[in-house]
């Protein structure tokens, strides 16, 4: 694969890294699952540094609640689709880089298919749910997952890869109460603890892609903004993983709506069949907000409706996920 040379001067005299490791990253993939406060700088700093084809995966809206610490999105990006907008945002950026992108939940059911042929996965995720469904694919393809986190005041950073290393389900076994996890919108976060994980994420997926050793495989990063104190822990890989080793597989995951970090933010997934989303559009067109390749906006009541190509639904301003449900269906978008 050819790259642009004088826009890559300053990489391709870098000692350790040079023509070889910039050619060997124009003909790699990933995919940046996840497109908030980690992914969406992660996504930016691979794309910059030269990767060939970038997967894009997020099922959430722009907010203004986000734009503090996703510096891709401004105020005129609310309401519409992070994925399509941090597409369009990377295209106009980075030379030559071919970039698709997914507005879909996900889940067990569709992981392996969105991970496609990725060299390797970032994970900037928001739920637990999600992030060991890509953990599994990444162990049945045998390619490197990235870990990304910020919360509070804190960042953390790993590469799982499964057999060479520990994976996820090694550290965090699914079947751990998840709804003790806090949130972003419970804790706060600051934007340069969010970027701080997602740099050194983009460094080891860079890496990874280049053909140069990663730093963090089997091992994770924790560092604390508030005392600018950081470690790093050895991960152990478990012979009893249900996901990598000899273990049982873990139970899936439960209902189909997932509560996101935002108040009062619900994500249904397969709220309708993927293949009715143009007769969707046409039907709501007249009470759309908004519409764009991959979103219907709806406002509903004190509720605003995001409608996904992928067959998703985020549902805003709500007190519960039967509340959601039941907007939907008023929509006659429910199944």
């Amino acid at each position: 694969m050819s790259f642009d040379r004088r826009y890559f001067s300053r990489q391709l005299v870098l000692d350790g890294f040079g023509a070889k490791a910039q050619k060997r990253l124009a003909g790699s993939h990933a995919l940046v699952a996840g497109l908030g406060g980690t992914g969406c700088v992660a996504a930016v700093n691979v794309a910059l540094a030269g990767v060939g084809h970038l997967s894009l995966l997020d099922r959430d809206v722009v907010s203004v609640e986000n734009l503090h610490r996703q510096p891709i999105y401004t105020n005129a990006d609310v309401g519409m689709s992070k994925a399509e907008v941090a597409a369009r945002f990377l295209s106009e950026r980075a030379p030559r880089l071919k970039v698709d992108y997914h507005t879909e939940s996900l889940d067990r059911s569709n992981a392996f298919r969105l991970l496609g042929g990725a060299d390797l996965a970032l994970d900037c995720l928001d739920n637990m749910e999600a992030r060991h469904a890509l953990n599994e694919a990444c162990v049945r393809r045998q390619v490197p997952l990235v870990h990304t986190g910020g919360i509070g005041w804190e960042a953390s950073a790993a590469v799982f890869w499964s057999p060479r290393a520990a994976c996820l389900e090694c550290l965090v076994p699914a079947a751990a109460d998840e709804q003790e996890l806090p949130s972003c919108e419970e804790v706060g976060v600051l934007g340069a603890v969010t970027s701080y994980a997602a740099s050194v994420g983009a460094l080891e997926a860079v890496k990874l892609l280049a053909g140069i050793p990663p730093s963090l495989a089997g091992r994770m990063l924790f560092f604390d903004g508030r005392t600018g104190d950081s470690r790093v822990v050895d991960l152990e890989k478990r012979e009893s993983c249900g996901v990598c080793g000899s273990g049982s597989r873990p139970p899936g995951g439960g209902g189909r709506v997932v509560q996101l970090c935002g108040d009062g933010e619900f994500y249904v997934s397969r709220a309708f069949p993927s293949r009715s989303f143009s007769v969707l559009a046409r039907k709501l067109r007249a009470d759309a907000r908004a519409m764009g390749d991959s979103i219907i906006l709806i406002a509903h009541g004190r509720a605003e409706v995001s409608l996904f190509r992928g067959g998703g639904a985020l549902v805003k301003g709500v007190s519960s996920g039967d509340e959601a449900r039941e907007i939907l269906r008023d929509l006659g978008v429910g199944r």
